[in-house]
């Protein structure tokens, strides 16, 4: 009787632990909006989700901290404008054709969003993430009280990509930067620019070895033609 009772109080225990866990996980997931109020930015419960940048996920002391999302539109998400009604005497074939073409298009986004996926620290993105850009372009990697900070990988829309280092939300320190074209750069990198020693490696294997200085190339170096 006793080992019953003892079973009883421990599964008890068990299950009013994993309610307060529960309770604990939910209270910390929640949504918030990044909006100006009285002149400043900042993290609030409520918002717009049309012009105000939209967080989801875990939160302390009503900021991000934790896993969440965050997704920003710069225009609005349905911009499907009923011109059909705005011009009196339109051709009734140009009224037709609109009103198709917006039914064919209601709803859908006309813009791409901003948009976080990652780790956060006190309202700033903070370890590792990945970041989708308006403009297609994505980064993935390290973070540090919002910027771009440590090793990360940049995916540019035209094709191109870097892998390296990172520094306050610009390239620094060892990195190696691929053009879509088939061209190749590995070497130092400072303040987002090529600085120091590094190796220009073209499409047929040439590798050109030299030095640069903000971008440029500063000390004329060897051409390695390939085997």
């Amino acid at each position: 009787m006793k080992k019953v009772l003892l079973v009883y109080i421990i599964l008890c225990l068990c299950l009013n632990i994993l309610s307060c866990t529960t309770k604990n996980n939910s209270e910390y997931k929640n949504v918030l909006f990044f909006r100006e109020n009285y002149g400043e930015m900042g993290w609030h419960n409520t918002g717009d989700e049309e012009k105000d940048g939209k967080y989801v996920g875990e939160i302390k002391k009503n900021e991000p901290h934790g896993q969440g999302t965050y997704k920003y539109y710069k225009n609005p998400k349905d911009s499907v404008i009923q011109i059909s009604l705005l011009i009196p005497g339109m051709p009734k074939i140009i009224v037709f054709v609109i009103t198709l073409w917006q039914m064919l298009h209601q709803g859908k986004e006309k813009n791409l969003p901003a948009q976080y996926i990652g780790k956060w620290n006190r309202g700033k993105k903070h370890g590792n993430g990945a970041y989708f850009f308006p403009n297609g372009d994505k980064y993935e990697g390290k973070w540090k009280h919002g910027k771009k900070h440590g090793r990360g990988t940049y995916f540019f829309s035209n094709g191109d990509k870097y892998e390296g280092n990172w520094k306050h939300g610009k390239q620094n320190g060892e990195g190696k930067y691929f053009f879509r074209t088939g061209d190749s750069f590995e070497g130092k990198w400072s303040d987002g620019m090529i600085h120091g020693t590094g190796v220009y490696i073209y499409p047929g294997g040439e590798k050109f070895v030299g030095e640069w200085k903000e971008g440029k190339k500063h000390i004329q170096g060897a051409l390695i033609l390939s085997d």
